[in-house]
């Protein structure tokens, strides 16, 4: 029963790891369920049916990764980034069914009794180092049950199987059975470019949001969620705000990581009543699978003229800073707080923060303002995914780009940049 009490202290042999899971399981009284990867919800075709009529865009999002997401290990072996398994790691390339992610960490899941677990290492890849997830806890959290439904296709909750391992086209466009065998019937596929503008978002909200599905009560996703539908019958807490509106209560707090739908609601995108798809694909059109594109040209996909004149704009050359560096200069290339590019496209944090409702309140609301007195604070009940942020109370109205500047010249103060910037950096090109 103390089996992970002290597996980070000494070297656990790998045979004996792996044989000790099933026990756990069994003494821990863990429900099993009969797994199939080709199991799921009817009336899906899978993503590589897409590929005969629409080659160039299925070998785009081959490359993205989302396509990435779920891997099957024992079919693509090559997908485990990690580069090395010492003494030290517990388990073996062999033992790994699934990896999940491919761009920043990757984690690896196994299976116990036909249940998909994550192991307790994960592989941080800028780092190219191990770190540990979960380490006492790891057991009582099936994937099936928490992950499956954002990382599959057809996820059906009835026998938690899934049609496809994957974020696949049929993630976005629905069920793709009948528009292949129509050969090609437009009228039996959801394109997401010609649903209205909330419609067309509630597609990334199944999974970048909170709430617990409608169906079974257990998932947080929507299970059954198809496409096209409203989003709101299939999950509780269910939240929109109106474009340009200012009474959305989400404020600064981010409650986990992959909650960043608020922080686009938050954004001129959104104002100006548009969907994800500004962007396109999940980090733009990729040329290989190592090659992303640059912060700088994936911002220029939109603003031409800013990459036409980069330095002017920014003060710097595009290898000396990216886009990002300044309007979201939290952002770090390492998993954890700060770790994932929002989409307020700002200098500033979000300006409505807990102090808009818990300003000159009794004492218990104030508590809001003392956690957050000394500046962001991070409380971390289970890192490092699970974490609340509290901002400065009472932030500045605007963030300039002079603060910016400091978000990476540390070593500076406030007088270096007013004699730095010159009026041009932060302007916007004459049209």
């Amino acid at each position: 029963m103390h089996f992970f009490w002290f597996w980070e202290e000494r070297v656990v042999r790998r045979h004996s790891f792996i044989a000790g899971l099933a026990a756990l399981a069994l003494i821990a009284g863990v429900a099993t369920l009969s797994f199939a990867e080709n199991g799921g919800l009817p009336g899906f075709s899978g993503s590589d049916s897409c590929k005969d009529c629409h080659e160039k865009t299925y070998e785009q999002w081959r490359l993205t990764s989302h396509a990435r997401m779920l891997v099957d290990a024992k079919k693509d072996p090559t997908a485990i980034k990690a580069t090395s398994f010492n003494d030290s790691i517990p388990f073996a390339p062999e033992d790994i069914a699934y990896t999940v992610g491919n761009h920043w960490v990757q984690k690896y899941l196994t299976r116990i009794d036909g249940v998909l677990y994550v192991l307790p290492k994960y592989w941080n890849i800028p780092k190219n180092a191990w770190e540990p997830y979960s380490i006492f806890n790891w057991r009582q959290n099936p994937y099936n049950i928490f992950c499956d439904g954002c990382h599959t296709v057809g996820f059906d909750g009835k026998t938690e199987t899934f049609f496809e391992p994957g974020i696949g086209c049929e993630s976005c466009h629905g069920p793709g059975k009948a528009h292949v065998e129509s050969e090609g019937d437009v009228a039996k596929i959801v394109n997401p470019l010609k649903l209205p503008k909330e419609r067309a978002l509630m597609i990334c909200m199944q999974c970048h949001t909170d709430g617990t599905d409608t169906t079974y009560n257990k998932y947080p996703f929507a299970v059954n969620f198809v496409p096209g539908e409203d989003i709101a019958k299939y999950t509780s807490d269910f939240f929109m705000p109106k474009p340009k509106s200012k009474k959305w209560y989400w404020g600064t707090m981010d409650f986990m990581e992959r909650k960043r739908m608020y922080y686009f609601f938050a954004s001129k995108f959104y104002s100006n009543n548009r969907a994800c798809e500004v962007c396109g694909f999940d980090r733009g059109k990729t040329e290989t699978a190592e090659r992303y594109m640059s912060r700088a040209e994936y911002c220029g996909t939109c603003h031409t003229a800013l990459n036409a004149d980069y330095k002017s704009h920014s003060g710097h050359a595009p290898e000396q800073a990216q886009c990002t560096d300044c309007h979201s200069p939290s952002i770090v290339e390492e998993w954890g707080s700060y770790s994932i590019h929002d989409h307020k496209f700002d200098f500033s944090q979000n300006k409505m923060d807990c102090s808009e409702c818990h300003d000159k309140a009794d004492p218990e609301d104030r508590a809001v303002a003392s956690i957050a007195a000394d500046g962001a604070t991070t409380w971390k009940p289970q890192p490092p995914e699970h974490e609340y942020h509290f901002y400065p109370v009472n932030p500045p109205k605007e963030m300039t780009a002079k603060e910016a500047c400091l978000s990476c010249h540390k070593e500076k103060d406030a007088g270096w940049v007013d004699g730095l910037v010159p009026s041009t950096i932060g302007k916007m090109p004459a049209k």
